[in-house]
This record gives C-alpha cells, structure tokens and sequence, in this order.
C-alpha cells in the first residue's frame, strides 16, 4: 500500500479506547485519533465525506454479515430486524444488490424506507414477525440478522427455514458494556448474557432442524481476517463511486451537538444514520 502523506483522505475503524486503569471509555467523539497506517484504506477522491464514513461500520457489518457470515445466494429470503436503522438500510441496499427476498422489522414510520429499499415491511409493534414470516414464505428465510439478543435470538430462530442462520451482532459490545449509549453491566449481568448467548449457539447445533445461531463482531473479524476489512471497505468504497449504493443519512450535526445526537438517537425512531462533522451547521436530510 503506497504510503499516505499529510491531508489525504483515509478511513479505518479502531476499538474504543482504554483507560488508565484498562477499562474502555464508552463514546467516540473526537477530532483526533491515531492509527497504525496498515489499519487505514485510502478514501476515493470525490466521495461525499459523510457518505464515506459512514461504510466504515455500518456497510462493512453489513456485507460481512451477509457474504462472511450468511454467505447469501441469489433469490434466497433473509429477514431484516430494524430494518429502517443504520445497519438495517445497509443491508437491504446491499442485498438488493445480492438478489435476496428481503423482508425487515421496523416501526410503521419506517415502513415507507423499507420498502423504497425493496424489503417488505413488518410492523413489529403490531404484528409477530414470526408467523408473518411463516405467512408469506411459507418455509421461512435462509438468514436473520439480530442486533436484538436475549430470548428475542430464539425467536429469530423460529423464523428460519431447515438449514438456515441467525447472524447476532452487536450482542458482545452489549454484553460488555461497551456500547455507547450502554451502562457498565454488573459482573452477574455480563455472565447472565454471555451464558444465554453460548447456550443458544449450543442450541443451535444439538437441536434438529440445522437452525444454527452464529455471532458476528467486526472487531473480532477485524483482528482475525484484517485483510478481509480491507478488500470489504475497498468494494464498498467501489459501490459507493458506482452509486449503486447511498448510505441514508437521517441528519447531521456539529460535534459539539454530539450529546443531543445521542439523545435522539436513543429516543429510537430514526431512519438511517446520524453523522457528527467537525465543522458545519446542522441540517437535516430526507432518507430517500
């Protein structure tokens, strides 16, 4: 990889920072981090910087789960929980993109986006996703993606077909505490957490039915396969160039409106993703 000089544009993710005293800082908001060059892909000259960014998490979990984890194939079904969110959007996009029937979770807000991203929409405040699954398919989907966990990963399970997968991500960073709108959970907590997950990717392989339950963590992946992250952010960086990809970007703001950022954010409800720019007033897009 050529070296990179002073002002190029580059992206990278990283794990939140430690402490003195080890323990992990919980929120990101910064204006300066330092990075090993290797953990780095250079950024496409042209591409909206807000739109850039955000493929660095959101996509990469997304193609992951999807081609790493899932490994989809044409015309396969896979069910989509919050659908409307950051990641959610990201993986209809990009199963669109893969040939998949498509079907996601979201609020009746979030219904519109959905479907304008070819998923069919199910309002899981009104409706039970598994026997509308059930209803439409017939057989159920070949993949879930569940950021949700707990109980709520079995009843994902009850949605696949013989053979199929639920993909649990951001069930670690949860389970840790590590999120950033998380409280540090008690030790009883973290053991009661990490304890239903096992059993339920235990549960996954002894039960009949071949319905397995896998984790998904792009840090873990990151370590393990670094040159996967690398060729992924690149192909995503090529889609975006190409447009056949356009992350939905619900609203901007400055970094120093980063709290009321996380208080939205937490309030649920939004449709694709928040961005903090360094400089800039806020404004607020519509997700197409």
């Amino acid at each position: 990889m050529p070296r990179l000089g002073a002002g190029d544009a580059r992206a990278g993710c990283s794990r939140q920072p430690r402490s003195g005293s080890g323990s992990r800082h919980h929120g990101w908001c910064v204006e300066f981090v330092c990075l090993r060059q290797r953990e780095l892909v250079p950024v496409p000259f042209g591409l909206e910087t807000a739109e850039a960014v955000s493929l660095v998490l959101n996509y990469i979990t997304a193609y992951q789960m999807l081609h790493r984890s899932a490994k989809v194939k044409p015309g396969q079904r896979v069910l989509v929980h919050g659908a409307s969110g950051g990641v959610g959007t990201a993986l209809l996009q990009l199963g669109r993109l893969a040939g998949l029937e498509m079907y996601g979770t979201c609020s009746a807000r979030g219904a519109s986006a959905v479907s304008d991203l070819g998923g069919i929409a199910i309002d899981y405040q009104h409706q039970d996703f598994v026997e509308e699954i059930h209803r439409l398919t017939g057989e159920g989907v070949d993949a879930v993606f569940d950021p949700i966990g707990g109980t709520h990963l079995w009843d994902s399970r009850k949605a696949l077909r013989p053979g199929g997968r639920v993909v649990g991500y951001g069930l670690i960073t949860s389970i840790r505490g590590e999120g950033l709108t998380s409280g540090r959970p008690g030790r009883r907590q973290r053991f009661r957490g990490t304890t239903i997950f096992g059993l339920y990717i235990a549960g996954g392989w002894l039960l009949p039915g071949r319905k397995r339950v896998i984790p998904y963590s792009i840090q873990t992946l990151k370590r393990l396969k670094p040159e996967w992250f690398r060729q992924d952010l690149i192909a995503l960086f090529d889609l975006l160039q190409q447009k056949k990809i356009k992350p939905l970007i619900a609203q901007r703001f400055p970094l120093a409106e980063a709290r009321h950022a996380h208080e939205l954010l937490g309030k649920g409800g939004v449709i694709g993703k928040f961005v903090l720019a360094l400089n800039g007033p806020s404004h607020e897009l519509r997700a197409a």
